[in-house]
């Protein structure tokens, strides 16, 4: 993944205004990640979510280490602000889905409640 730094928050803000229907995700200094503009990859973010090891910044990590696109920041004192515009919405669905599964595999719990029952069906995943 590409990095640009924008050095003035006010341009950076800007930018972000201007681009907020292009990103996939903003990560926020008050608020992090918490949404994925793509329907797909949020229903899987949501899903993920009913196993407290996969956080929504753990799937953005697998995507700006293993796919093609930008990341667009301004990294100030008030904490850092970001955006990623990916270049293969299919590819990067891929790759978030294969990490969500491995990650599920590999932490296996002794029980799962219902929502991660639900969560496993999603994935395809047998318990």
């Amino acid at each position: 993944m590409k990095k640009v730094e924008i050095d003035k928050p006010d341009e950076f803000l800007a930018l972000v205004a201007q681009k907020n229907k292009e990103f996939l995700y903003q990560d926020h200094p008050n608020d992090g990640i918490d949404l994925f503009g793509d329907d797909e990859l949020e229903e899987m973010g949501w899903h993920s979510c009913a196993f407290d090891f996969i956080k929504y910044r753990d799937i953005a990590n697998c995507i700006e280490e293993n796919c093609e696109g930008t990341l667009t920041f301004n990294d100030h004192p008030m904490g850092f602000n970001g955006y990623v515009e990916v270049e293969d919405i299919v590819d990067v669905r891929a790759k978030a889905k294969q990490f969500i599964i491995d990650q599920i595999k590999n932490n296996p719990l002794e029980e799962y409640d219902e929502d991660q029952e639900e969560a496993l069906e999603y994935f395809g995943i047998s318990n």
